[in-house]
This record gives C-alpha cells, sequence and structure tokens, in this order.
C-alpha cells in the first residue's frame, strides 16, 4: 500500500516541474485511498484549472469528499467557489463550519461578512467577537492576523 505522504511529495514536485499529468495521477491514487490532502490538491487542480480545463462542479464534489475527510482548507475552498457563483449565504455557512474547527481565517472572513451585510445581517458586535477569535488563533496566515488586528483596534472604539 503506498504511503500517501510520499504521494504528495511526488505529486508536489512533478506539479512544480510543470508535470500536472503525473502530479494528477498521484493525487487520484492519494485519493482513492481516502487521503484528504491529496483529495484537496485534485479538487484544487480541477478548480483553478491546473494541467486540465477549469471544472468548479467537480472541484466542488471533490473538495466535499475532501471535508467529510477533515479538510478545513477545502471547506475554505467551497466558501470561495460559492461566492464566486453569488451564493453568498452560501459561502457564510461553510466559512461558520471552518471556524467552528478552530480556524482563524474563516473567523476573519465572517468577521467581514458581519460587518459588510455579505450572507448574513450586518452585525459589528459579532464582528468584533470574530475578530477577536481570529487575532488568537494559530490557524490564520500573518498577513491575515495583522488585517484582523487593524481592524479590530478600528472598530472597538467605536462601539464601546
Amino acid at each position: 500500500m503506498p504511503d500517501t505522504d510520499v504521494l504528495l511529495q511526488i505529486a508536489s514536485a512533478a506539479a512544480e516541474k510543470g508535470d500536472f499529468a503525473h502530479a494528477r495521477r498521484c493525487y487520484e491514487q492519494g485519493a482513492d485511498l481516502g487521503d484528504f490532502m491529496c483529495l484537496h490538491a485534485l479538487g484544487y487542480m480541477h478548480d483553478v484549472g491546473e494541467g486540465m480545463p477549469e471544472d468548479k462542479a467537480l472541484a466542488m464534489k471533490i473538495y466535499r469528499r475532501a471535508w467529510r475527510l477533515g479538510s478545513h482548507a477545502s471547506a475554505t475552498n467551497i466558501a470561495i467557489l460559492y461566492r464566486e457563483q453569488g451564493r453568498i449565504r452560501l459561502m457564510f455557512r461553510w466559512y461558520q463550519r471552518v471556524a467552528a474547527a478552530g480556524d482563524g481565517s474563516a473567523h476573519f472572513e465572517m468577521a467581514k461578512c458581519y460587518l459588510t451585510g455579505s450572507g448574513v445581517r450586518k452585525n459589528p458586535k459579532a464582528a468584533l467577537r470574530c475578530l477577536a477569535v481570529a487575532v488568537r488563533s494559530q490557524y490564520i496566515s500573518e498577513y491575515e492576523r495583522e488585517e484582523a488586528q487593524a481592524l479590530l483596534m478600528e472598530l472597538s472604539p467605536r462601539l464601546v
């Protein structure tokens, strides 16, 4: 039985070299073994058309399978696909799912939704709560953390 970590490494190296067909075969083999990281990577290839025609519907199907196996990144990409489709309420619900799993980036996205009323009613206090969680999370990029901190500092005095 192949080691899915090795498949991921081989696939990643192949993709870096532009050999998307080889990368795809490795990801598919890992996906067949139930590896959510391989599934996520395969979904991404379909999502952006990396080495194949773009297929958002298939990407969504693969991302959902990866999410059921534990991929929070896939759930985030599902939210993004819904945003691209203009299905903002579904986008927000998917960010909620990822946030419930402790993802700081998802809390930051939810805060922006609460501030703009995208997919949810405007709620600056809920935005503040989401921002506070986001800045404390270890699952957020440094860039997003800085943006969340700036928003938090900007909003806090207005709401106190």
